[in-house]
């Protein structure tokens, strides 16, 4: 017994190395990475430090809404998201299991004779420990780091969608209470018109047609202002979903803090950006991508590691022996699976497959964000110069048509029908206006999305889980 002591002692020095070396089960590290992309990328902090549920962003649900605390509600608050953060903890844990080696077997056998007067009886132990798993060790590591990698940027990603999410929910919402402050007030346009056209009636120079067709203009102006009101209080709940608050009231208003037509100018593009440029930015910052590429050094792992256990298992190990007249026995004890009748082949056809399709979908996954952000770019540069267009050009013929319209009534020189047409058109020009001036917005936010999370590149790389 006191060789097997000795030699189990030998033994533990290097189990307790490898255990030294796996990785930390704490997946906050992890988790700290995601937040650093996410904020590098969105300029917004995450705040999943904070244990769930125990400490939600609040918000009271009434006070107005500005797209920064929108973001950050949705990134703190969105289950989700916070599903996918408490998920990362699995592959953590996956990547410490790929580190440990396997128990090493430890047997005790007691033989008594079935002839006392013949034989004596016999004890023995052995401990075996297999070794296949020493070289399997690295590529397990390394498979189970890209899967927790790509678990990582996934989320980040998923986070980033969610950020453009809640910015094109807050844009929506903050140009429909524009729509409806702009149908207001040409309900009070048309309302004084129709009180001039009555005081001319009562003069006698017009006719209940004109006051007709204004109150006309009116009621279709109204059933407008419903459909507003419809759809914007749809988007608020929307919004409310998203920044995890869905069953808050809607009385609040979107703050239109950071909005970028604050200042009465509509998005735009820097001109230095072109599609060649959108391009190279997608290739080089877009997190899903980073991902396809995570799961495809996975698989390549996995294939390595099922060419590597053509042997299945091979043990080392002591086996002591002792007879009932006190004869001791020591000795190797070795266990190996012969691969005569499975060589392994069907797993590592099975492996090439995968690492074939893995290889295949990265390359899917990269002409998708290129062709995604081409689109987006083509969109937001051309919705932007119409845009500006509209504003501009049409938006100032149509308000110079209606002071022109007023001026030739007031002088006699053109009936009524005239002012109201040129009123309507008036009307429509700054709808439509506010409607393009939304579509900008939203084209520019799924740009940033569709290039990586922002406009400009990046300097940080894609960071590998720390032990």
């Amino acid at each position: 017994m006191g060789r097997l002591k000795a030699a189990l002692l030998t033994i533990a020095p290097g189990v307790i190395a490898v255990l030294a070396a796996c990785a930390s089960l704490d997946p906050r590290p992890d988790v700290d990475r995601a937040s650093r992309t996410v904020r590098e990328r969105s300029f917004f902090a995450t705040g999943w430090e904070a244990p769930w549920p125990r400490e939600l962003e609040d918000w009271d649900g009434a006070s107005p809404l500005s797209v920064g605390r929108a973001v950050v509600l949705s990134l703190k608050n969105n289950r989700e998201i916070r599903r996918q953060v408490e998920l990362i903890g699995a592959g953590r844990a996956d990547l410490v299991q790929a580190g440990l080696l396997p128990n090493p077997v430890l047997s005790v056998a007691l033989r008594f004779p079935m002839d006392p007067a013949s034989g004596s009886s016999q004890a023995g132990a052995s401990v075996v420990q297999d070794l296949v798993s020493l070289w399997l060790r690295p590529r397990r590591t390394e498979s189970a780091e890209a899967r927790l990698n790509e678990a990582v940027l996934a989320l980040s990603d998923r986070s980033l969608r969610l950020v453009a999410d809640v910015k094109q929910s807050h844009a929506k919402v903050v140009y429909g209470q524009r729509a409806l402050e702009l149908t207001h007030d040409s309900l009070v346009t048309v309302d004084r018109s129709i009180e001039v056209l009555e005081r001319r009636i009562q003069g006698g120079e017009g006719t209940r047609l004109d006051v007709n067709r204004a109150r006309q203009q009116h009621v279709v102006l109204e059933a407008g202002f419903k459909r507003q009101e419809r759809d914007l209080a749809k988007e608020k709940r929307v919004l409310l979903r998203l920044v995890g608050f869905a069953a808050a009231g809607a009385e609040w208003v979107a703050s239109e803090d950071g909005v970028d037509d604050q200042a009465g100018q509509e998005p735009s593009l820097a001109e230095s950006l072109d599609e060649k440029g959108v391009i190279a930015l997608a290739a080089t910052q877009r997190l899903d991508v980073a991902a396809a590429l995570a799961v495809v050094e996975a698989n390549a792992a996995d294939l390595n590691i099922e060419e590597l256990s053509r042997v299945e298992s091979l043990g080392l190990g002591l086996t002591f022996e002792q007879t009932e007249d006190k004869a001791r026995f020591l000795g190797p004890d070795v266990e190996i699976h012969v691969p005569i009748f499975d060589m392994n082949q069907a797993q590592i056809a099975k492996a090439g497959s995968a690492a074939k399709a893995a290889l295949i979908n990265y390359e899917a996954v990269v002409q998708q964000a290129v062709a995604q952000a081409r689109g987006a770019y083509i969109e937001a540069r051309t919705s932007t110069d119409i845009a500006h267009m509209y504003r501009h050009r049409v938006l100032a013929v149509a308000e110079e048509n209606l002071t022109l319209a007023e001026a030739t009534l007031k002088a006699g020189q053109d009936d009524v029908t005239v002012l109201l047409s040129a009123q309507q058109s008036l009307i429509e020009a700054r709808q439509s206006v506010n409607s393009l001036l939304l579509e900008a917005a939203l084209a520019r936010i799924e740009l940033e999305y569709a290039v990586g999370g922002r406009l400009t590149p990046t300097s940080t790389n894609v960071v590998r889980p720390e032990d």
